[in-house]
């Protein structure tokens, strides 16, 4: 979808949804590729300009058992994919194209606007026309707050995600301590 306001075409998606592109579709789009730690497969995405993979899971707790949560490094490397990426297509995914891809995306757009008035809404309102579907991960959405805002401002920031979730019946983003 081209995002006027970004000047830039932007696609959330599923793995699923990913796997029915013709691999032409992808030509010369950039890919930020989300996956499970402990998932092995490769993915192969020969047409696309650049590809960025993730490796996290879809959970908000330092880790579990088999499951580990996204760090501030892998925030950082997604905030800086988009940096480099510019204006150029940019596709990003994680298994279901709900929570993980849905969370870097607000947090990449957020990045680009966030020096506008109403920034996070602004970036929150063209998330959901992107991907209707979103449930974004909260501890994604709190690393990248606390990457891009600054300390005194955080508070604040977050403040104004969370009421964007309330759109969504979403839980309450919890500050770290």
């Amino acid at each position: 979808m081209f995002v006027a306001s970004l000047n830039q075409s932007v696609v959330v998606v599923g793995l699923d949804e990913v796997f029915r592109l013709p691999a032409n579709e992808l030509s010369g789009w950039n890919i930020l590729s989300i996956r499970g730690r402990m998932n092995e497969r490769l993915l192969n995405f020969p047409a696309a300009r650049r590809v960025k993979t993730l490796h996290f899971d879809d959970v908000e707790a330092d880790h579990s058992d088999y499951l580990f949560a996204a760090m501030p490094k892998d925030i950082e490397d997604a905030i800086e994919f988009g940096r480099e990426v510019g204006k150029e297509p940019l596709l990003i995914h994680c298994h279901a194209g709900i929570s993980r891809s849905t969370a870097a995306a607000w947090i990449i757009i957020w990045d680009k606007l966030k020096n506008a008035p109403d920034a996070v809404q602004t970036s929150f309102d063209i998330l959901r026309k992107v991907r209707p579907i979103l449930l974004p991960n909260r501890h994604v959405l709190r690393l990248g707050i606390e990457a891009l805002a600054p300390k005194e401002t955080q508070k604040r920031i977050l403040q104004q995600f969370q009421e964007c979730l309330v759109e969504l019946n979403y839980p309450h983003i919890e500050p770290h301590p």
